[in-house]
């Protein structure tokens, strides 16, 4: 346990912030879910920076799909740097952040007013100054995070959309999915991936592959090879690969598929098989054990089960850092907290 690197110990955390959220925040989440059925808001903007972003483009399908609600992924730029003031009415705001610090996203968060328009942070630092450009804040409760590489903060605001989800929408079956999140969580990461260790040994490019919602674990995901491992990966649709991007299938392409259970499922599996066929290296990752590859639980869910094999690659990536004698938790030229405007 001593030589556990930071990314590891925080990412084992992950099941334990989960409960946290479903035990402090429910009651929370109850009354904005109200507050937003009686704000109907027409439209949602959601920004976030590195890891954050890849949670917000998490919400952003979720809240398509669940809520169908267009969802942009907004740029904090279009103020802190180019000086527009979006038109907004009826609108809910949300911005996904762990120190809540960044310039660009107090700022634009500050300027993101209207009629009826609602600001909401998940923030993990509740003394930060993001606190104090929104209405409401939801904490993410991750207690501190010291590595670089950002698992356990990016786990909770995933988990925690899930949360708002589910009591903005009752019955939707996403409060219960948030309740059970932890459990998901901790049985996620104690999978035997030992099949698929030196999948990520070599300097190859590495295509990470996802669809909907898995999309934004593929983001993640690949923004971990980044900056743990220093390796090329390049997140991208399963839909988008098989125009361009295809040209790159063969023996000297590595592709790593998250394939959750719900409409996507078929396809992704179909284009596994192709870029198989090709010459490719491929890692699938699925709760279907009857599938080769790796596994995580499975879940009613399909987008916990998509949080659940985010947590269990983060180890994944941890490992292969490691072996190609790099630190997960220093990696270089990077700093915990980075401030863009």
């Amino acid at each position: 346990m001593t030589d556990m690197t930071l990314m590891e110990r925080e990412t084992r955390e992950a099941p334990a912030v989960a409960a946290r959220l479903a035990d402090a925040c429910s009651g929370q989440l109850a009354d904005l879910g109200a507050r937003l059925r009686a704000l109907e808001p027409r439209l949602i903007l959601a920004a976030g920076r590195g890891s954050s972003d890849a949670a917000a483009l998490l919400a952003k399908y979720v809240f398509e799909t669940r809520l169908n609600l267009p969802t942009v992924s907004v740029a904090p730029s279009v103020h802190s740097i180019y000086g527009a003031k979006l038109k907004l009415e009826k609108a809910l705001v949300l911005a996904i952040s762990q120190s809540g610090r960044s310039p660009d996203l107090v700022e634009f968060c500050r300027a993101a007013t209207g009629p009826d328009v609602l600001r909401v942070a998940m923030v993990n630092d509740v003394t930060s100054p993001l606190t104090t450009a929104v209405d409401v804040t939801l904490p993410l409760m991750a207690g501190p995070e010291t590595s670089v590489a950002a698992t356990k903060s990016c786990i909770a605001a995933m988990t925690l959309v899930l949360g708002l989800v589910g009591h903005w929408r009752p019955g939707s079956g996403m409060s219960a999915a948030f309740g059970r999140a932890a459990s998901v969580l901790e049985k996620a990461i104690a999978a035997d991936w030992s099949s698929a260790d030196g999948f990520l040994d070599g300097h190859g490019p590495v295509y990470v592959v996802g669809r909907g919602p898995g999309l934004a674990i593929a983001a993640e995901a690949a923004l971990k090879l980044k900056e743990t491992s220093g390796l090329h990966a390049e997140s991208i649709s399963a839909a988008e690969i098989r125009h361009g991007p295809y040209a790159l299938a063969g023996p000297s392409l590595r592709a790593i598929i998250f394939a959750q259970r719900d409409a996507a499922f078929p396809g992704l599996k179909t284009l596994a098989a192709d870029l198989l066929q090709q010459g490719a290296s491929v890692l699938l990752i699925s709760p279907d054990t009857g599938l080769p590859g790796v596994h995580t639980t499975a879940d009613e869910e399909p987008v916990l089960e998509l949080i659940a094999m985010l947590a269990r690659f983060y180890l994944f990536a941890n490992a292969a850092a490691l072996r190609r004698g790099r630190s997960p938790d220093r990696p270089p030229m990077l700093s915990k907290i980075t401030e863009t405007r």
